[in-house]
């Protein structure tokens, strides 16, 4: 379901941008994809994609860690989902709020996507350290990365967006894999840290 809900993301989005005739991939925002005529594609990727999350977080409460940073970065995959879907459902473009509230919702995503990375990444690294490693390196980059968003020319945001939410989109299909590969986890977890 992560992997699935990933990729019908990605194929709406692309979908959406080459219907439409005033939406460019590197030049225009996935919000701008929404604010247009094939909104309908943008929401549909956006509810996928929740729906990739919410699998992603019952696979890593599955596996039953009871490491606090662990159950907090899977609780914060709630909220997450929580967000997408309010940012999918808020017409922002149609309300005199709406970018107000769809920005805010965008700096909680933007916050706390790095952090459930950071979270979790410590019972990786006790699992495959040089994964742990690599967890960590792509929170911190993704954390440092994402508020650049907001100082890119017009004219490249959108690609830079889609970078972004392809390194996003990257861990939520890792972390399928590894769920369906391995989904009883547990067994490689020293016992004193399972539930």
């Amino acid at each position: 379901m992560a992997i699935a809900g990933c990729a019908i993301a990605v194929v709406c989005d692309l979908l959406g941008a080459s219907l439409s005739d005033r939406v460019g991939l590197a030049s225009d925002t996935i919000s701008n994809l929404a604010a247009g005529e094939w909104d309908i594609l943008s929401d549909l990727g956006i509810y996928a994609f929740v729906v990739g999350v919410l699998a992603v977080t019952i696979g890593l409460l599955r596996w039953r860690v009871t490491r606090w940073d662990w159950r907090l970065g899977a609780g914060l995959l709630v909220l997450l989902a929580i967000d997408y879907t309010l940012i999918a459902a808020y017409e922002a473009y149609s309300t005199g709020e709406g970018m107000q509230i769809h920005y805010k919702l965008v700096y909680f995503m933007g916050a706390a996507f790095p952090l459930t990375v950071l979270l979790t990444a410590g019972q990786f690294y006790e699992i495959d350290r040089r994964l742990g490693i690599a967890l960590y390196v792509g929170g911190v980059v993704w954390a440092i990365a994402a508020p650049f968003l907001f100082l890119v020319p017009t004219a490249w945001d959108g690609l830079y967006e889609r970078g972004l939410a392809l390194g996003k989109l990257g861990w939520f299909v890792f972390m399928g894999v590894m769920i369906w590969r391995d989904p009883d986890i547990v067994r490689r977890i020293p016992k004193e840290e399972r539930s």
